[in-house]
């Protein structure tokens, strides 16, 4: 009977504490109580459950000004795992999470043909063995990044160029295949809700995170939460016009963002130049060849101090501060979050952009808003995939004692 009552959520309690908790981080009894829509006596008979279930313990993080220590409220490490899975190319990445962030296990599953048929079949065949490595039986929820157009409402991939892949109703493949809920959004939406809650936006609110890598894409995040848009494209700023009369977009627009800033496009305006004869040390590499050139090979020669390299660098990087400034103007975030390759692997780029986003922004709101480069590599993807198939799909009865061990 008795533990009948700890398991039972009356009202939802519980389900509201951990999930203010796995969202926000510690909080003292008093934010939860401000936060929440539960009374002083409530939280504290729930928190006390929550305790004795091995859930949620106290930390002495602030620093009392005398008298009783201040604590805060923090869920317990390892106690529970969730399962997510990035999708780049032809490969997953799968990954293992606690509810603070942590990673477990992680896993590089590659597929082919590039088919949602292979795709699916490969996640689904491996994810056994995988949690056979677990010392806990995971959750039973699945969260996948993907690359294009997703509405994460419907579980609906709508369009994805680089995948060749259009109107794939992945949420339900997999659950048909798994018996399991899923959550599907995109990979760059993923990426941004992993900096935002464990990362380099975990002191913040309000943030926007951009990720540059083949492509430009973004995640709004308010209150630490995704905005997902009507259609799941709330982000999609790879697709705002920054120049009307610049290079066709495969979208079908010209003068697109990704166009101009994105690793491509840093490619063959190098390419263009080293072609006039503009003199750079990139020509000086073994076994040079103009066509292989890659964006990283000249941000890494923009960062030696080649003026070449420092051009190319600087005109991709303008349009991005370009775009920031309006996103300042228009959100007013308290951050923005740079991930992907081309930000940490070049300082001059996310500099460049810094410099044109605080001369294009209003002056107090860009000097309100502070820029950093993100923390999780492909990780992240999975990561951020993960709370939102927990973030979509939570229920206390994923928390009960008997799903603690295995």
């Amino acid at each position: 009977m008795d533990t009948i009552r700890k398991v039972w959520d009356q009202k939802g309690s519980k389900t509201a504490i951990l999930q203010m908790l796995r969202v926000h981080g510690p909080m003292s009894r008093i934010e939860l109580t401000q936060q929440t829509d539960l009374s002083r006596a409530t939280i504290s008979v729930t928190i006390n459950e929550l305790i004795e279930l091995g859930l949620v313990h106290e930390t002495e993080l602030r620093q009392s000004t005398g008298g009783r220590p201040a604590t805060n409220l923090e869920l317990v490490p390892y106690s529970h795992i969730i399962l997510g899975a990035d999708l780049n190319h032809q490969t997953w990445t799968l990954g293992a999470f606690d509810l603070l962030g942590n990673t477990i296990e992680k896993r590089r599953i590659p597929f082919s043909p590039l088919t949602p048929e292979a795709a699916v079949s490969a996640l689904v065949q491996e994810l056994p063995d995988f949690i056979k490595q677990l010392d806990k039986t995971p959750i039973p929820l699945l969260g996948i990044g993907v690359p294009g157009l997703v509405d994460t409402h419907n579980g609906l991939l709508r369009s994805s160029a680089v995948m060749g892949w259009q109107q794939v109703e992945l949420g339900a493949l997999l659950e048909n295949a798994l018996g399991w809920p899923t959550a599907v959004l995109n990979r760059s939406r993923a990426r941004g809700l992993s900096e935002c809650r464990y990362g380099a936006g975990k002191d913040y609110r309000h943030m926007i995170y951009i990720g540059i890598d083949s492509g430009i894409g973004a995640g709004i995040y308010v209150n630490r939460e995704l905005i997902h848009g009507a259609l799941g494209g709330a982000g999609e700023i790879g697709h705002t016009t920054v120049d009307a009369d610049g290079p066709l977009c495969p979208c079908g627009n010209t003068g697109c963002l990704q166009m101009l800033s994105a690793a491509p496009a840093m490619e063959l305006e190098a390419r263009r130049l080293l072609r006039l004869g503009s003199p750079s040390s990139l020509h000086h590499h073994p076994g040079f060849d103009l066509q292989m050139l890659k964006a990283e090979d000249i941000c890494h020669a923009a960062e030696q101090g080649d003026e070449l390299a420092i051009q190319v660098v600087n005109h991709a990087a303008t349009y991005l501060g370009i775009t920031m400034a309006n996103l300042v103007n228009l959100l007013n975030p308290e951050a923005i979050i740079l991930g992907g390759t081309i930000p940490k692997e070049s300082t001059v780029y996310v500099q460049s952009a810094i410099k044109m986003m605080r001369q294009r922004a209003m002056g107090q709101l860009s000097a309100a808003t502070v820029v950093h480069i993100g923390e999780f590599k492909e990780i992240g993807g999975a990561l951020g995939a993960a709370n939102m198939a927990l973030d979509r799909h939570m229920s206390f009865s994923y928390f009960s004692p008997q799903s603690i061990a295995k």
